[in-house]
């Protein structure tokens, strides 16, 4: 779906899974995961579609832009201009963003007419943020749901017009993006402060390659990062996947490849923290915590339990919430984004839920380059850095008009 900006400027954002006579398929996207905060740069990876076949064309890390992502509109002056290596200069690139300001919730679809209705929220400082506005991405069914009026009798709840396809800013500087998706009647809505979106829909020089097509808020991006893998297709889509990302968790249920569920687990840190923990309590240096996490030399799950337990506890609540609420049994459990201790985690899942965790490598089913042997021998831990750049690209493919 395409936004104009200003008045020469226009961006997309896009999300995985919908279904439209008018879907825009890319067969060459690089993805990009702006701000890792990795020291060896931003995981790129450039993706490409030919008669069905998926392949990674190129995956590393590039040397970051000059600036930083805006935290207010004072800070969008002196915009840089980033440069991808050759290599990376697909026609176009999808930019997977983690701001602390972004906001992804699974909600109700009333909740996008509600939102329009409400008044803007108020900023730290006490005054009204409507000003800066916020990019909403709403996925929905096509059909609205019944709802109950004041009467009691039955009624469809439809999206007002503001935020309907092809209108500008709603009188909250909001901008929504809806797409069918799922059978069940809920909306995510994936959002970015406007001033960021302006800013990074500017980053990448005009006229030449690749153009910044996609601005992505980082869980939207792993939505669609595990759509292709083997064991995904094995058991038709029908999967549970934890996220679990430097600084959250996230959890996500599909059936038959389509969204069912998606959440934040709560009391969850992410990885750093996990890995600053095990570091701590068992008196390592930096170099051997990801030794001790990945090649069994001690048993590190007594100083991994406390940041692994809020999320298993969470795993038991979506499963019987899946099996009980939505009748859709849970074949797999996918555990992605986690750079190292995998194992353990499965391990300790399996210990209390007797449910096993998969960790496959997040290139798993797709044709490498034969040239690139480095890439092709990393191990499924070292290729999880490069998923949001790899679903930040997929999920511009699939990305509707």
């Amino acid at each position: 779906m395409k936004l104009q900006l200003t008045k020469d400027k226009t961006i997309e954002i896009n999300f995985p899974g919908g279904a439209g006579a008018g879907r825009r398929r890319l067969s060459d996207v690089t993805g990009v995961f702006l701000n890792s905060g990795d020291s060896r740069g931003c995981p790129a990876v450039r993706l490409q579609r030919r008669k069905g076949v998926w392949s990674v064309a190129a995956a590393g890390f590039v040397p970051p832009p000059a600036g930083e992502l805006p935290a207010s509109w004072e800070q969008v002056g002196g915009q840089p201009t980033w440069s991808l290596p050759a290599e990376f200069q697909a026609p176009v690139a999808a930019l997977a963003v983690r701001s602390p300001d972004m906001l992804v919730r699974q909600t109700s679809p009333d909740a996008l007419t509600l939102d329009l209705a409400a008044p803007a929220p108020a900023s730290a400082s006490g005054t009204q943020a409507s000003a800066p506005g916020r990019k909403k991405l709403g996925i929905r069914r096509e059909t609205p749901v019944a709802t109950k009026t004041a009467e009691g009798a039955a009624s469809k709840a439809a999206a007002p017009e503001e935020v309907r396809p092809g209108v500008p800013v709603s009188a909250q500087g909001m901008r929504f993006v809806m797409a069918p998706l799922a059978e069940e009647p809920f909306v995510v809505q994936s959002a970015l402060p406007e001033f960021q979106v302006l800013w990074l829909s500017r980053l990448l020089p005009e006229g030449r390659r690749p153009t910044a097509a996609s601005v992505q808020t980082l869980p939207s991006a792993l939505l669609a990062a595990i759509c292709e893998q083997p064991e995904f297709n094995v058991v038709e889509g029908n999967a549970l996947a934890i996220f679990v990302m430097k600084t959250a968790v996230y959890f996500a249920a599909y059936r038959a490849g389509q969204l069912l569920m998606f959440r934040q687990c709560p009391g969850a840190a992410g990885w750093e923290m996990m890995r600053e923990g095990v570091k701590l309590r068992l008196g390592l240096d930096d170099e051997m915590v990801d030794e001790i996490l990945d090649d069994a030399i001690v048993d590190p799950r007594s100083a991994m339990e406390p940041f692994v337990r809020p999320v298993l506890q969470q795993l038991e609540v979506s499963l019987q919430y899946l099996s009980s609420r939505l009748g859709m049994r849970v074949d797999k459990v996918f555990l992605m984004g986690l750079p190292s201790g995998a194992r353990y985690w499965s391990q300790m899942s399996e210990d209390a839920l007797q449910t096993p965790l998969v960790a496959p490598s997040v290139f798993e089913g797709l044709a490498l380059p034969p040239k690139d042997a480095a890439l092709a021998g990393l191990t499924p831990s070292q290729t999880q850095v490069f998923l949001p750049a790899l679903g930040a690209a997929r999920a511009a493919m699939e990305g509707d008009e």
